[in-house]
């Protein structure tokens, strides 16, 4: 049965040590849409949080509010807070301009990657191809997003990290839609060992090309996915 969006969504939420209060609610808000628990269009409930994690709502609102200024949720008035919706349209421009900042990163990272940087770059890609073997689908998503934060720092522009931070984030809620971990697991160590290929080559411009090209890929699946699940 499908969910109704009035319908508040049962995250799960261990009870928290008392550190950053709002850093962790925010970080297991962002579990619970990697992991698909969290969907485009669910609801989620201030109290619900504040009283699963054994916490005051001040730090759940915080970490709501944050996450609305990033794009992650939305308020609705007279309605509550939901996990935000994105159009085909929006996700386009969302891969797109994802792109042409990877690209960036990619640029700035070639004039002073090391063979190290490459080396851990490849220890990610192996151990995605080990995932993707097993079957681990959870694990191949969370190494995708470690490779490319990998590559965010090697560019050393803080800003830019920033920027792509902000925007990974943004995209998370598209996992649990996004089918192409699950039905393309082989195919996503190839795309990121070409990625390690290009960098290894030392050619900018080459390896500028590859990252554009494996991020406007995914976006294209992603759009195509949406528009075959409106159809359907």
């Amino acid at each position: 049965m499908r969910r109704r969006p009035e319908d508040a969504v049962m995250v799960k939420i261990p009870r928290l040590k008392r550190n950053n209060l709002r850093e962790e609610i925010v970080r297991l808000i962002e579990e619970a849409l990697l992991a698909g628990e969290l969907r485009p269009g669910d609801r989620l409930v201030e109290s619900d949080i504040a009283e699963k994690a054994g916490i005051s709502r001040g730090p759940v609102r915080e970490a709501i509010h944050q996450l609305v200024g990033e794009g992650v949720l939305v308020n609705v008035p007279f309605r509550g807070t939901f996990v935000a919706r994105w159009t085909p349209q929006q996700v386009e421009e969302a891969y797109t301009l994802r792109a042409v900042l990877e690209r960036l990163a990619v640029e700035a990272a070639m004039k002073h990657i090391t063979p190290e940087d490459i080396a851990q770059l490849q220890a990610t890609v192996d151990e995605m191809d080990r995932c993707a073997r097993k079957g681990e689908v959870r694990g191949l998503i969370r190494l995708d997003i470690q490779f490319h934060e990998q590559l965010y720092a090697l560019s050393r522009h803080s800003l830019l990290q920033e920027v792509l931070a902000r925007l990974r984030r943004r995209l998370y809620c598209l996992v649990a839609i996004d089918e192409g971990y699950a039905l393309h697991r082989d195919e996503i160590a190839t795309d990121h060992q070409r990625i390690v290929d290009a960098l290894k080559t030392g050619d900018t411009a080459f390896a500028a090309e590859v990252i554009t090209a494996h991020i406007l890929a995914v976006g294209a699946e992603v759009v195509e996915q949406m528009r075959r699940e409106v159809e359907g």
